[in-house]
């Protein structure tokens, strides 16, 4: 077992290295036979070390929900940029314990990570389930800006090596930034994230999840 819940010590290099071989076993390829099923992951932060993490289920392709739960963290690990996953990835697996997808979408990097292993594939291959991320904003690399329409999309590169796609998911809106996690191939995930997307920028796994952490946090 790779040690993701229980870091070696707070030690880039250590942490960098296990980053690598969370990469080594990362499948870009589509590992299921059907997609009926979609969960969406997310965490809400109350305050620096105190989160909700949220996790939702639901039907694909006509999105109704089918399973909602959001739980309390105490985070132990502190935020170092790319190395997101050591924060947050436990937190991530106690709110999806039980839970059953056939696909698992999270607002965070796959493999378009500097060593091409973030929370998207960690949670991926610790679960041994198809992961996609679609996050906000770039990590790394570069790429054209796609056309201005939805649906239209640019690969995301790196040193000569694709790793992502910026992708329009609403007429003239800002793109999201897809990338594999594992076991799906990047021209699924993108297929994923736009038919799992309605009127607003992000797909409705994370939109709702976000709305059902941001919720649990407000009532406690």
């Amino acid at each position: 077992m790779l040690p993701l819940l229980t870091p070696p010590k707070l030690d880039l290099k250590e942490l960098a290295k296990v980053q690598e071989r969370v990469a080594e076993r990362v499948v870009q390829s589509d590992g299921f036979s059907k997609l009926e099923k979609i969960a969406g992951c997310d965490i809400s932060f109350a305050q620096s070390d105190r989160a909700f993490a949220a996790a939702v289920v639901l039907s694909y392709p006509a999105l109704e929900v089918l399973d909602q739960r959001a739980i309390k963290l105490k985070l132990k690990f502190p935020y170092l940029p790319t190395f997101l996953a050591f924060r947050e990835l436990e937190g991530m697996l106690k709110v999806l314990h039980g839970i059953e997808a056939d696909v698992y979408m999270v607002g965070a990097q796959g493999v378009a990570h500097p060593r091409r292993a973030g929370l998207a594939s960690h949670l991926g291959v610790i679960l041994d389930r198809p992961t996609l991320g679609v996050a906000k904003s770039k990590l790394c690399g570069g790429a054209e800006e796609p056309g201005k329409m939805r649906g239209s999309f640019s690969l995301l590169k790196e040193d000569g090596e694709t790793i992502g796609a910026v992708v329009r998911t609403r007429d003239r809106g800002r793109p999201v930034y897809v990338s594999v996690g594992h076991k799906i191939s990047l021209p699924t995930a993108i297929k994923i994230t736009l038919e799992t997307t309605r009127e607003h920028r992000l797909p409705e796994p994370l939109r709702l999840a976000h709305v059902i952490a941001t919720r649990a946090m407000q009532t406690k």
